[in-house]
């Protein structure tokens, strides 16, 4: 009896114990849109500080990823998926991801493509 009440117990609470909720990554897209596997989600971003570099003299890409606190919005992880070819761009860009701030419950994970041209970084990537 106390186990049958246990696992009864047990399948009402799981939910309630589910620490991430079935949230969608996304992959941001020109004009600062989140596109995810539900559609294109405009406002997801609060604050995105744009990297600081300077014009490159060959242009080239550079695609990276943030985790994100599904609670609250914060990055708390960053990374390179493919570099853009300087040690420094890529540690720019990955300072400035680590200031993004999201619409907490929205997305867990963002891919973000840059294009780096003659007159600075493209965010998103080209249209």
């Amino acid at each position: 009896m106390r186990t049958f009440l246990l696992c009864c117990l047990l399948a009402l609470a799981s939910p309630a114990l589910a620490l991430t909720p079935n949230l969608p990554a996304g992959t941001l897209g020109p004009d600062m849109v989140v596109q995810t596997r539900l559609g294109p989600m405009p406002n997801v971003i609060l604050y995105a500080p744009r990297p600081v570099i300077g014009p490159m003299h060959v242009p080239s890409r550079g695609v990276y990823a943030v985790d994100l606190s599904v609670a609250t919005g914060l990055v708390y992880s960053e990374r390179v998926l493919q570099s853009s070819g300087s040690k420094a761009i890529d540690q720019a860009v990955l300072e400035a991801l680590l200031q993004w701030r999201f619409r907490a419950r929205t997305i867990y994970k963002l891919i973000v493509p840059i294009d780096f041209t003659r007159t600075g970084a493209i965010l998103g990537g080209k249209r």
